[in-house]
């Protein structure tokens, strides 16, 4: 799935939590696209079984969209934790997590995970 597809998922899990509804209104202005541009890929994210549109044209993540979302937003808060421990400043350690969360391997996140509940003694 591309980075996108990943944002897009992981915005509209964030936007059900905080408001309880999300419209692709709400998806075009966070993420500064057209409507048209929303409608675009949601169609894709439908197509793909990640999201549904209820009677009301609110946007619901399937279980598969949820999976994918919560694993996406899993990968950023490792990430983003273990930055942090290491120093980083909160908002740099938000930005570069946000990036990372894409490209690691499940391994390196694994490993990550173990770093920082210190089950893993590794030195430097």
């Amino acid at each position: 799935m591309s980075k996108n597809m990943e944002d897009y998922l992981k915005t509209i899990y964030l936007l059900k939590k905080k408001r309880g509804y999300v419209r692709s209104i709400d998806l075009a202005e966070t993420f500064g696209v057209s409507k048209p541009t929303i409608c675009y890929r949601m169609k894709r994210l439908i197509k793909e079984g990640y999201v549904a549109k209820d009677e009301n044209h609110f946007l619901n993540l399937t279980s598969e969209g949820t999976a994918a979302a919560e694993a996406v937003l899993k990968r950023n808060h490792t990430i983003m934790e273990l930055l942090v421990s290491l120093g980083v400043e909160k908002e740099i350690a938000e930005e570069d997590a946000c990036k990372m969360e894409h490209i690691i391997s499940q391994q390196s996140l694994a490993s990550l995970g173990l770093l920082l509940e210190g089950r893993l003694n590794k030195t430097f």
